[in-house]
């Protein structure tokens, strides 16, 4: 072999060094780029998980009436979108009521609410002539609210003021919820001294403050505080920013969660933002000694609610879910 072979065997030998290591370079690089990527990615998704956490926590304080969650996970996972679900029940005067589950849609970009399937379905009662709601999901009515403030068109006029809790007179061994909308808003304590010690206050609706929004335009988004099991709020000062502490109960809370929202999310009626609505309720109501409410969710048995519509004081009373009660427990009022 002479030296002009022996130098184009190096030659070559060299090439093949440099494309080896050039391949591995790029193999390298790509993985690294990927692994990169992938941690990127997974942290970008952690932070919209606990951004989608604390969408859940808001809703739960603000616009869950009668709704108590009991666990938040992610039911759809991919790697770029997911979705958090929240197991939730109502509290129907001590029987737990399995409801509709609360679905929070985040991928990289940012976190939905609000969507379709949190949505419930307003319908005519053909028999009553009146305004239903229903869940999407389970198809349960929901209970509505109605503005005393507000003043009814012609076609509102023909479907007039539901007043359902005296048809409850008929379904015996049962308890249920009522939706309770007062003629002019009331105090915590005067609340307390009105109603019947019979019933268990599970829900305090904040009202409107704008009075052009008619009960079909704010189903599905009425702004309030829920109650203890025992019926109860309290007024204590928060002592963290973080709302997943926050107990749900609490007025200083509930204050808090509306000033959140109000900064973070949009629900435009006939251009009226609810929550800026809710924002101005509780500005003007910054604490519990001060605040009024509009009207409050019960519960109990039904021969109790039956006599609602009998108080002055209501402006009209909506029926959402009811049990059927079991000899093994015992209702709490």
């Amino acid at each position: 072999m002479n030296e002009t072979e022996v130098f184009g065997k190096m030659i070559k030998k060299e090439k093949r060094k440099k494309i080896l290591l050039t391949v591995s370079i790029s193999i390298g690089t790509t993985l690294i780029i990927a692994l990169f990527g992938f941690f990127m990615i997974n942290q970008r998704m952690g932070v919209q998980f606990k951004k989608a956490q604390e969408v859940a926590n808001i809703t739960d304080l603000i616009e869950s009436p009668n709704i108590t969650s009991t666990s938040q996970y992610t039911s759809e996972y991919g790697r770029f979108s997911s979705q958090l679900r929240s197991e939730r029940f109502k509290n129907i005067d001590g029987y737990m009521v399995k409801t509709s589950p609360l679905e929070i849609d985040y991928n990289l970009f940012g976190v939905g609410y609000g969507g379709i399937q949190n949505s419930p379905l307003t319908v005519p009662i053909s028999k009553t002539k009146q305004i239903g709601a229903f869940s999407r999901q389970n198809g349960e009515k929901i209970p509505i609210f109605f503005n005393p403030k507000h003043e009814l068109n012609q076609d509102e006029q023909a479907v007039g003021l539901s007043h359902e809790s005296k048809t409850l007179s008929s379904l015996t061994k049962h308890v249920a919820e009522v939706a309770i909308s007062f003629k002019t808003p009331m105090s915590y304590a005067e609340i307390q001294k009105a109603l019947p010690d019979n019933l268990l206050i599970n829900w305090y609706w904040i009202g409107m403050d704008n009075d052009k929004l008619a009960v079909t335009d704010t189903v599905g988004r009425v702004i309030g505080i829920n109650t203890d099991r025992d019926g109860r709020l309290i007024d204590e000062s928060l002592k963290t920013n973080d709302s997943s502490e926050w107990a749900d109960n609490n007025y200083p809370a509930f204050v808090a969660a509306v000033k959140k929202a109000a900064s973070q999310r949009s629900y435009t009626v006939n251009g009226i933002d609810i929550y800026q609505d809710a924002l101005k309720q509780v500005k003007k109501y910054p604490s519990l000694d001060k605040a009024k409410f509009s009207g409050v969710i019960v519960s109990g048995r039904t021969e109790n609610l039956a006599k609602l519509d009998d108080e002055p004081y209501i402006y009209a009373t909506s029926v959402g879910v009811e049990a059927e009660m079991l000899p093994y427990i015992e209702p709490i009022k």
